[in-house]
């Protein structure tokens, strides 16, 4: 965020002051803890008032090992407890949280086996996808304002995140938000040093989800694993 610039009428035998005026002027203002705190003010009034959310994703993974992946598909959010992905690259592959369980079934990989566990509280297929960086988020992170940016169109106030509990799976989260409090891109740092990036676009909020999205149903001779 750029200061705004001052004009003043200097007497000519003051240009080198002048000059450093303008100069000074033209610097970014120091960024302070209260940006973060307006910016994430927004966002968490903005998610309260969130019944459904539909968006389109691409994620894309950087592991240090395997390399780069990128995926994409269609999000579905009921809070608190449902939640869904459904990919269309690769096509097929879901995580679905529904209320009591988590399920993850990827045919493209392992066509004959679904993974049911517990819904996690925190990650990238809790139900608490969005909640977990904008509800109630300094009691989770220390937070600090770094900038804007572009995303898919929107201008973004960028926020760093470094979780207060060693509980959190990540170790750092950048999230960029839209003027209207939406959460537009997730950039984490993972426990394991993978990276992951969430850009969520096309995003339509409190219109009916069609009920099959957020339910699971195994696939028959599919054996379920847990844990």
């Amino acid at each position: 965020m750029m200061a705004s610039r001052r004009s003043q009428l200097v007497h000519t035998a003051a240009v080198p002051t002048l000059c450093t005026i303008v100069l000074l002027g033209m610097l970014p203002r120091p960024l302070h803890a209260q940006d973060a705190l307006a910016i994430l003010a927004v966002a968490e009034d903005t998610y309260r008032q969130i019944r459904t959310l539909r968006a389109e994703f691409s994620q894309t993974l950087v592991n240090p090992m395997m390399g780069n992946e990128t995926t994409t598909g269609v999000l579905y959010l009921s809070p608190p407890g449902r939640f869904a992905m459904r990919f269309i690259d690769p096509e097929g592959d879901r995580i679905v949280a529904d209320g009591e369980w988590l399920w993850l079934h990827t045919p493209s990989s392992v066509p004959n086996q679904v993974i049911r566990q517990p819904i996690p509280e925190a990650g990238p297929a809790t139900p608490n996808l969005f909640a977990q960086f904008v509800d109630r988020p300094l009691e989770r992170y220390r937070a600090t304002y770094i900038g804007t940016d572009s995303v898919a169109g929107f201008r973004v106030e960028n926020v760093f995140l470094l979780p207060r509990s060693p509980d959190v799976p990540f170790r750092s989260a950048v999230i960029s938000l839209s003027a209207d409090g939406m959460l537009r891109k997730v950039a984490l740092v993972e426990t394991s040093g993978q990276r992951r990036t969430l850009v969520f676009n096309s995003i339509v909020v409190n219109a009916p989800i069609p009920e099959e999205e957020l339910i699971f149903r195994v696939p028959r001779g599919t054996k379920i694993v847990s844990p």
